[in-house]
Order: C-alpha cells, then structure tokens, then sequence
C-alpha cells in the first residue's frame, strides 16, 4: 500500500494538470456559412442592372478558439483566429462571374463561455476575379479589372452552442472586394449579406470562467510616435498597361483611451508619380508655366485598435496641399500593423476617397 499512495498521487496530480493545461490549448473548429447578399450602387457610373443582382457564398473556415488566459485578459473574451476560404457568385455569369476569396481573420467572441454569445470578424486576403473589365468585351463591369483583387470584411454574428461541439451561428456581414487602384475601373464591388451556418469543434468546448482583473495594465506604454514610409505603384486609367510608383511618408501621434483603443492623428505626404503623368499627359501648368505640382500633404484622424502584436485603424483624412485636384477633398484610410519588434512593425494599407479605393500599399513603421 505504501507503494500504491505514490503512484496515486502522482496519477491525480498529472490527471489535474492535464485538465488545467486542456482548458489552457487551443479548439480546432471548422465552420460551413451561406451567404445571401445585394450589392450597394455606390458610384452613379454603375448600371441599375448591375447593380440589382444578388450574389451569393459559401464559406468553408478553419480556426482556432484561443483559450489562454493571457488572451483573454486582453478583451475579456475568448478569440478566434484562422483561415476562410470563400467562393462568391455575383449572379451575373456574363459580366461578373464569381470571386475565389482565401482571407486570414482574427475574431473575438463575448460572452464566449456561454451557449448563447456573440463574435465580431475582421479579415483581408487576396481574391482571384473570374470576369473582369474589358473595354471592348465586358465594359459593364466597372467593379474590378484586375484578376487578382483583394477583399476586406467585417462581419457581427449571433452564435448558440447547442452541444459541446455544435455552434449555430447567424451573421451580418459588410463585403468589399477591390484591387487597392493597381489597376483602372476599379470602382470595387461591395456586397453586404446575411449568412447563418454551423460550426464544429474536433475536441469538447470548455472555458474557465475567470474574474476581471481591473488592475492589469494592458498598454502601459499610454503615447505613441510613429515615424512611417509607404510604397505602392498604380495606372492612370483603363487601358493603360504600366503602373508608376507611388511612395511617401507619414509622421503619427496615438494615445491610449481605453484597454484596446487609442485616438490617432498625423500628417502624410505622398508622391504619387501616376498623377504626375496625368499632369504632363494633360498638359497642365500654373500660372507661371509650370506643370502643376503632383505632391501631396494630407492630415489625419482616427481610432487604433490594439490586440496584442495586431493594430488594426480607420482614419480619416483631408488635403492641406493638393494642386493636382484629387478625386474628393476628404479620403480615408484603413489598415492593418503587424508589430515585429518593439520598436518596428509592418503593414498594408488601403486609402479611398468615399467608396472608390485609390491604392493600396505596403508600409514598415518605427515607434517609440
């Protein structure tokens, strides 16, 4: 017996720790969505029966349900990340064709550790484009001329856990596909849809329950200057094959508000060497018999949000220096920052004016 009472012991104490490291481990889930959804006529150049159809998608997810409490104290929830994979019909076989999306996201989930709960997806990921822009055989499709696009999501869905494997799930969802202005029309499709679904988890889903700790300090680091360059190269028009770079610089300000977010602002200035072209193209001069200056200085606004290495943030902008005209006074940007160090990250960017996207570039930003 005395050498049984060992053996149990160690048997209970390895038994408990395995339980706590099983509710420490990651759920491997995958998910199976359609999608029902209207396009937005968002630009007056785009044709009522283009605009009426009304795509469709079925969506295949792999992801990961995070379950470690360093996580969770970041949101108080219990996050999901992973891959999606998406095929869109535009019911439009002719002019639109479909869309084949894969797409990396990051979701966090409230109220995670209850059967009824609730989630909240970003994502952004290449799309290829079967039916694109053709002056002569497709010109009705102003949405997208280049086959490889890109898509841009956002969806708030309503989730039920009928067993502990099992996850019922209904969406709304915000859907942008667009080539970031790599090529010209490129006025960009968005579809919002509704799309319900089910979910299945290859091990039980459990969560502990944990107290909120209002001490812990997520982000001690409250002000933030960030110092950033940009590149991105874009054509003029439809029916023009060579691209020109666009390049810049961007100086920022961010101060923390809350335990994810940060209020931002800065100022950008951005050569963009296909403007100069038009210019040149175009013929036009000032008043001293110069080519009108291509540079411009912007300034902006907006709201950061940080989830651990990940920035994601909207801004919006306007001209302090524009003398070749830009499309609208005010733009916007969004984007996504992946800290590498401390002191270093890198991201992709996307900036539009109102609903039609202008480029999208690659960025790599210093702070401190």
């Amino acid at each position: 017996m005395k050498y049984i009472l060992p053996f149990l012991c160690l048997f209970f104490t390895i038994s408990s720790y395995s339980q706590e490291e099983d509710l420490e481990s990651s759920l491997f889930i995958i998910g199976l969505r359609y999608h029902y959804s209207d396009i937005i006529q968002h630009s007056p150049k785009l044709t009522d029966e283009v605009s009426s159809s009304n795509p469709w998608s079925i969506e295949m997810d792999f992801n990961w349900h995070l379950r470690k409490r360093g996580l969770w104290i970041y949101c108080y929830c219990y996050p999901r990340t992973g891959i999606s994979l998406m095929y869109s019909n535009f019911a439009m076989p002719d002019v639109l064709g479909s869309a084949i999306t894969v797409y990396p996201f990051i979701e966090p989930f409230i109220r995670g550790h209850k059967p009824l709960n609730f989630s909240i997806r970003f994502g952004i990921g290449p799309s290829y484009m079967t039916k694109v822009f053709d002056e002569e055989t497709n010109p009705n499709n102003l949405f997208f001329s280049a086959p490889l696009s890109f898509l841009a999501m956002v969806n708030v869905g309503i989730n039920y856990r009928a067993t502990d494997r099992l996850n019922f799930r209904i969406s709304g969802n915000y859907l942008h596909i667009s080539n970031g202005g790599y090529t010209e029309p490129n006025l960009g499709i968005n579809y919002p849809s509704v799309s319900a679904g089910v979910d299945y988890s290859l091990r039980p889903t459990r969560f502990e329950e944990r107290d909120k700790d209002p001490d812990v300090v997520l982000n001690p680091r409250k002000n933030r200057f960030d110092v950033v360059t940009f590149f991105s190269a874009k054509a003029i028009a439809h029916g023009k094959d060579k691209r020109y770079p666009v390049y810049g610089l961007s100086l920022g300000y961010s101060r923390v508000i809350g335990r994810l977010a940060a209020l931002s602002g800065g100022i950008e200035w951005v050569c963009d060497r296909s403007v100069r072209q038009k210019i040149r193209e175009d013929n036009a001069i000032d008043s001293s018999g110069n080519y009108i200056d291509h540079n411009r200085i912007g300034a902006l606004v907006g709201v950061d949000w940080l989830f651990g290495r990940f920035i994601f943030y909207q801004q919006f902008g306007f001209y302090l220096y524009s003398p070749a005209k830009a499309k609208n006074f005010m733009y916007q940007r969004y984007g996504i920052n992946f800290k590498i160090s401390d002191h270093m990250y890198a991201g992709i960017n996307i900036k539009a004016h109102g609903q039609d996207a202008d480029f999208m570039d690659f960025r790599m930003g210093f702070f401190f």
